[in-house]
């Protein structure tokens, strides 16, 4: 198990993992004063209660409906009378449930299903702290970033996680997720908060602008050797490498070759004979 606390000022990182301390199999929630941000996965229920006896957050604010991140929000309600805030894009996720695959039951757990209390507005004033709602879909439909204001902390979700991305889930959108890191990177902020790297204080908005050129130029080059006719395994191959270990443990779910399909999901959509 992995449990580890780091403090920034009056914030303190929870990271919390079933399994090795590496960055897809580890994840952070976030606290201040009375509030939570995501609240761990399920399987780690027993840390997190614990936490959260100690610390009892009046409003839990969710990134997106993932069970890493919405994984704990019912034990919160029932045990505490925390007020779950989502998207409204959430709702249904939360409230009916979702599929999970084999690997993600295993490391992550199932959620319990619940009802957001509140949904996001433009604006989240909680007191001592006023959060800038941002959507940022592309990892998910209903995933956001919250950016507090007075201090420019940004709190980004899964939305960064690593400026050289080499595998995407199958219903990630390569091309809204660039929109979503152009988005969040003319606003002001100085902090960045990762669900899966934690706190990254030296110069963030370079890790943004890292990852949006890596992507333009890797949709660039994939664009280009299809142009030659190679097969999307090749373009693959050539850019991000065979297929490995990760690849194989989430049954290609989450692997290389679905984010060079994602580069071409309009064409594979009308069925242009793209393989």
């Amino acid at each position: 198990m992995i449990h580890q606390a780091t403090n920034f000022y009056e914030l303190t990182a929870y990271k919390l993992g079933r399994f090795y301390n590496a960055i897809n199999l580890t994840v952070h929630f976030f606290t201040l004063p009375e509030i939570y941000i995501d609240s761990a996965q399920p399987v780690m229920e027993k840390h997190f209660i614990e936490i959260a006896k100690n610390h009892i957050p009046r409003y839990c604010l969710l990134t997106h409906y993932h069970e890493d991140h919405s994984g704990n929000a019912a034990k919160l309600k029932k045990l505490f009378n925390t007020k779950i805030i989502s998207h409204k894009l959430s709702y249904s996720y939360l409230s009916n449930g979702f599929k999970l695959f084999p690997y993600e039951k295993m490391i992550w757990g199932k959620p319990e299903r619940f009802t957001p209390d509140l949904f996001y507005k433009e604006l989240l004033d909680l007191g001592k702290y006023t959060f800038k709602i941002i959507h940022t879909p592309g990892h998910s439909i209903d995933s956001i970033c919250l950016l507090e204001i007075n201090r420019g902390w940004l709190f980004t979700g899964d939305l960064y996680i690593s400026s050289k991305p080499k595998y995407l889930r199958k219903d990630e959108n390569i091309y809204e997720i660039l929109k979503s890191l152009k988005k969040v990177l003319s606003l002001d902020f100085e902090v960045m908060f990762c669900a899966h790297k934690g706190i990254i204080t030296d110069n963030p908005k370079l890790l943004i602008k890292k990852k949006i050129t890596y992507i333009e130029e890797i949709i660039e080059k994939a664009k280009n050797l299809r142009k030659k006719d190679m097969s999307l395994k090749k373009i693959r191959n050539k850019l991000l490498g065979k297929e490995d270990i990760t690849s194989i443990a989430t049954n290609f779910d989450f692997c290389k070759l679905n984010f060079i399909k994602a580069i071409f999901q309009e064409e594979l959509n009308e069925g242009n004979g793209y393989q």
